[in-house]
């Protein structure tokens, strides 16, 4: 017999010849320990750790019996196979034997080669489970090396993501031409794209890791519906697909679940449906099932008209990186990771998903979940699913701790946009000195503060957990691009009230700040993008506006330390009304809640008030400068 290695056995017996016979037929292939008694056998046994013991069943004052039961109660040999060896022809002795653990018996005189094929066939057994353990290990490994490299590609990849969405978005502010619009638009649609496929090669990563958990949040299942219906609606108008959607109503009760994962799986089903349809009818239909008093079990089916699958096509529809052949990959496109995913979220919540398909014919993709349900007459907060909002303009100071100068840019510039005035700290420690220096100085605090996980000196958690050492109550939200692994407790535990991963749209954002602050202002993203208009009345609009305008926040600051609120108004009245006169719906935005506030006899404006009007006349001057040069 020949073996790659040589395990080691432990032969017990008290009759010396015994031990000489079992030795000289095993020592050839194994290395071979010898015990002549029971208690130096498990004094042996833990010495050399054994891979196989064989243990004499009649000796004198510990019997093979006892030393099996005390070599069972010890950690480090209880897992070690044990033969008996004896010389009784008693059936109920090997029956004995067996019942309390051991794996075979060797009698007594020794043959030989039936010793040694019985030895060979229990240590085959045991180098395989070794082998099966340390591949296991192997692949755990290799899988937690995985995990650690795709989140720190998570980082690397999506840091320049968010400024490449972040000034794409800022970019699409600005006055362009239609052709460069629709470049900007092409760039941002792109880059989206790029981002889901990210998060979805994330998703599978954090499901073979055991990372990704569900919400347990009380959710309305039509609000669900109506963004399947915003989402799914242009793309099937494009090919010219009917589109039906129906969800049953549960009288008087709330879903309680993962709206956004289960959402996740309805618009991988409905975005398929379409992509593999020319012609026809995508239907997705939610009804329920069963309902009883603390929960409901609800039937989701999505139906299409498209190409359909043949058996074989089915069968393998749920491997990662499948479709139904490589043809369909070239002509539809995608990864073909979307049902893998879909497949296990589904699994986490307790159902399964079936596919129903007939080659040419479409098919059905459906699952049954059931929710807890809560009485929808008491006092729930329905999580919000995310829809397109209105730009929504706010009042405050937010502290950025960021020591990326791109990401400091479009940070800033998106908080600008909305109202907000930003103040930068280059790292963890300069944020902690900002923060202090205005608490030891009675000055006012931030309404919020940014804070990057990954900065030189002080990183995030440890600049976190020394501002929330002040005891200020100032909310701090983590902005990071790691969300491969769980981080939301360890963000919790350093004190932190939010998170808010990169990259992020502007919707994201204003999701974001509106935990934080009360919007005094809304309005769409189209009010604020104009197309210059490139005539004569502009031009003159804008010399106009430049005239009149350009020193008007000196006269303005002295009029309201003269406490003459009757000219403060007026000036105000005219600076928004000329700012509406050329589209710049920011300035007159903010010039009309100050006018308001004059009109109603407020004595005083606020200095970020203030401030914001500055900034955004000083913007407009800057934007109207090269026109009015010409």
């Amino acid at each position: 017999m020949t073996n790659k290695k040589r395990n080691k056995i432990l032969v017990v017996d008290d009759d010396k010849q015994s031990l000489i016979d079992i030795v000289e037929i095993l020592d050839s292939d194994y290395i071979v320990y010898t015990a002549k008694d029971g208690m130096s056998a498990l004094e042996k046994s833990n010495e050399v750790l054994p891979d196989l013991i064989l243990l004499d069943v009649i000796m004198p004052y510990m019997n093979g019996f006892d030393v099996l039961v005390e070599l069972k109660k010890s950690d480090n040999t209880k897992d070690i196979p044990i033969i008996f060896i004896t010389g009784m022809r008693e059936t109920s002795s090997e029956y004995a034997g067996l019942s309390i653990g051991a794996s075979d018996y060797i009698r007594k005189p020794f043959d030989a080669n039936i010793t040694k094929l019985r030895v060979q066939h229990q240590i085959e057994i045991i180098n395989l489970k070794q082998d099966l353990e340390q591949t296991a290990i192997a692949a755990q490994m290799s899988n937690h090396a995985k995990t650690i490299f795709l989140a720190n590609m998570s980082h690397e990849i999506r840091t320049p993501m968010n400024n490449i969405l972040g000034f794409t978005e800022l970019a699409l502010d600005l006055n362009l031409t239609a052709k460069g619009r629709d470049y900007l638009n092409k760039i941002l649609e792109n880059s989206k794209m790029l981002l889901q496929i990210i998060n979805v090669i994330l998703d599978i990563s954090k499901i073979e890791a055991g990372k990704m958990e569900l919400e347990h949040i009380p959710f309305d299942a039509h609000d669900m519906m109506a963004v399947c219906q915003a989402t799914i609606s242009p793309k099937a108008h494009e090919k010219n697909l009917e589109l039906r959607i129906y969800a049953e109503h549960a009288p008087g009760k709330v879903l309680v679940g993962d709206s956004t994962r289960l959402l996740q799986v309805l618009i991988n089903l409905l975005s398929n449906a379409v992509k593999f349809s020319e012609t026809g009818v995508i239907k997705l239909f939610a009804s329920i099932v069963k309902s009883e008093e603390n929960s409901v079990t609800m039937l989701f089916e999505v139906k299409d008209t498209g190409i359909g699958m043949t058996p074989d096509q089915i069968s393998n529809i749920f491997e990662r990186f499948t479709q139904a052949d490589s043809s369909t990959t070239r002509k539809y496109g995608g990864t073909g990771l979307g049902l893998t995913i879909s497949k296990n979220i589904v699994e986490m919540m307790g159902g399964t998903l079936n596919v129903e398909s007939t080659a040419g014919a479409g098919s059905t993709f459906s699952f049954e979940v059931t929710f807890d349900t809560v009485d929808s007459d008491t006092d729930v907060i329905l999580k919000t699913i995310k829809i397109e909002m209105q730009k929504p303009t706010f009042e405050g100071e937010v502290l950025l701790c960021e020591d990326n100068l791109m990401n400091q840019q479009v940070i800033y510039d998106h908080l600008k946009r909305v109202g907000l005035n930003t103040v930068i700290a280059d790292n963890g420690k300069m944020g902690v000195d900002i923060v202090k220096n205005r608490m030891e100085a009675g000055a006012k605090q931030f309404d919020l503060i940014l804070m990057d996980m990954h900065m030189p000196v002080m990183d995030g958690y440890e600049a976190t957990e020394k501002i929330a050492a002040f005891d200020l109550g100032i909310p701090i939200v983590a902005i990071t691009a790691n969300i491969m692994t769980h981080n939301n407790e360890l963000y919790k535990e350093s004190g932190m009230t939010g998170f808010l991963g990169k990259p992020y749209t502007s919707q994201e954002l204003w999701q974001c700040l509106m935990q934080y602050f009360e919007p005094v202002s809304w309005q769409t993203e189209d009010e604020t993008r104009h197309v210059r208009p490139d005539d004569d009345l502009y031009k003159k609009l804008a010399i106009m506006f430049m005239e009149k305008n350009r020193d008007i926040f000196i006269t303005l600051e002295a009029a309201l330390r003269a406490g003459d609120n009757e000219l403060a108004f007026r000036l105000v009245h005219t600076l928004k009304t000329n700012a509406g006169q050329l589209g710049q719906t920011r300035l007159q935005q903010i010039g009309q809640d100050i006018a308001n506030r004059l009109k109603k006899g407020e004595k005083e404006i606020s200095p970020l008030k203030m401030q914001a009007l500055e900034n955004e006349l000083n913007t407009v001057i800057d934007e109207l400068t090269p026109i009015t040069a010409d």
